[in-house]
């Protein structure tokens, strides 16, 4: 079943198989546990995605989902989304975008300029929380005494409350609060939602915008996938190239050996390098595709896609996404080129899971995520009680969250 990547590329994959669920897949899930599956099937795909998770298949969510999720305006509803995404992934996370590219564009550096002269260790791809989501780190609640940090072990029975705390807590933020609870977030801790919306807004337009400077200034195929290319690289991912380009001391024009009298050279090396960094790669081919199709108007849908599927291609040896996306990611080999299954119809996940279970139970670490958590249970907290009876701290910790991803936005903005 699972491919092998092409030999040009690094296969990114961690150790522990991963499937991405695209968030129309969770929301069908969600239906089944809840006794209402849209289709007779559904009960079986959660059933075996339920076993799998058990057996130690990952399951990792990324910031998309949170976004998304968030975007349900019914908090019942919402959290009945949040709960089946919390019990099978366990809030297993991909790692923030900005740690997992910068180690593509070092690889992509290492490979193209020689800089770094040693091939760049990978990173840890798979970790637990939100956190580990928006900034790559991770984010745990700890226990802390008037002298600082305390050790839960001392305490008996602190590391299963802390462990219980911390789910909780992953849950409660991916939930989202519920209309109750709005107000005292916004007066007390800053809470502004509104933030992301104007975030969307920005990037939307960015891309919208260019479908009228493309009908001004149209483009083949091949031309629009190289400005595409410096496009998404000069907006998208400044930062972390110009951090590393400085860190390593690359003159980018030497290595390219930019030349004004023969352009093409350092464009055709460009192009190459850019090529080798596969999250970049697979959204440039993406939107290569969406802007071919004129006709049809940008979605913050469409680029939550691309935002996601950028991501998890590389590194989730099967990914579900919608058919849409389904179809642009064929038209451009993006699966066979990772060594990743792209599947749609969700009949076919089963049948893609049992050789993923061996995989798993031969991979390194535990099964869930938790055990620097303590001892592991369920990840299922009921989370029914009324706001004023949750934990003050709790209930600070999400609105901090929120608020500190809406400000970051999706990236490393």
């Amino acid at each position: 079943m699972t491919n092998s990547p092409s030999p040009s590329f690094p296969d990114l994959h961690p150790p522990r198989p991963c499937v991405y669920l695209d968030q129309w897949v969770w929301i069908r899930l969600a239906r089944a546990a809840n006794g209402e599956p849209r289709e007779d099937s559904d009960l079986q795909v959660l059933a075996a995605v339920q076993g799998a998770a058990e057996n130690g298949v990952a399951f990792p969510l990324s910031t998309t989902h949170y976004i998304e999720t968030s975007k349900i305006t019914n908090p019942r509803q919402r959290l009945d989304v949040a709960r089946t995404m919390a019990s099978v992934s366990h809030c297993r996370i991909l790692r923030a975008r900005k740690v997992l590219l910068g180690h593509q564009m070092l690889h992509a550096m290492h490979l193209a300029f020689g800089r770094p002269a040693f091939r760049p260790q990978a990173p840890d791809v798979l970790g637990t929380g939100f956190r580990w989501a928006f900034d790559g780190e991770p984010g745990p609640m700890v226990l802390r005494g008037p002298d600082g940090l305390v050790d839960p072990a001392t305490i008996d029975g602190m590391p299963e409350f802390l462990r219980k705390a911390n789910q909780l807590t992953e849950l409660m933020i991916l939930a989202g609060p519920g209309d109750e609870e709005i107000g005292i977030l916004r007066q007390r801790y800053g809470y502004r939602p509104e933030a992301m919306i104007e975030v969307e807004a920005s990037r939307l337009e960015w891309e919208s915008s260019y479908v009228e400077l493309l009908a001004d200034y149209p483009a083949s195929r091949a031309e629009l996938r190289v400005r595409l290319q410096a496009r998404e690289l000069l907006h998208e991912h400044l930062a972390t190239f110009q951090a590393l380009t400085s860190e390593y001391r690359i003159n980018l024009s030497r290595e390219v050996g930019y030349n004004p009298v023969r352009p093409n050279v350092s464009r055709r090396r460009m192009v190459s390098f850019a090529d080798t960094i596969p999250s970049l790669r697979i959204a440039v081919d993406l939107k290569v595709e969406l802007f071919r199709n004129a006709t049809k108007p940008w979605t913050m849908n469409a680029i939550h896609d691309i935002d996601a599927l950028s991501m998890a291609v590389p590194y989730c040896r099967v990914v579900v996404p919608d058919r849409e996306m389904d179809n642009l990611l064929s038209r451009s080999g993006t699966g066979p080129r990772y060594g990743t299954k792209i599947i749609t119809t969700l009949a076919e996940l089963p049948d893609a899971l049992p050789e993923l279970v061996e995989q798993a139970w031969n991979a390194p670490g535990d099964r869930t995520g938790w055990d620097w958590a303590g001892r592991v249970g369920r990840l299922l907290p009921r989370l029914g009680r009324p706001a004023q009876e949750r934990s003050e701290p709790v209930v600070r910790g999400l609105a901090r969250g929120i608020e500190g991803a809406a400000r970051r936005g999706y990236n490393e903005r």
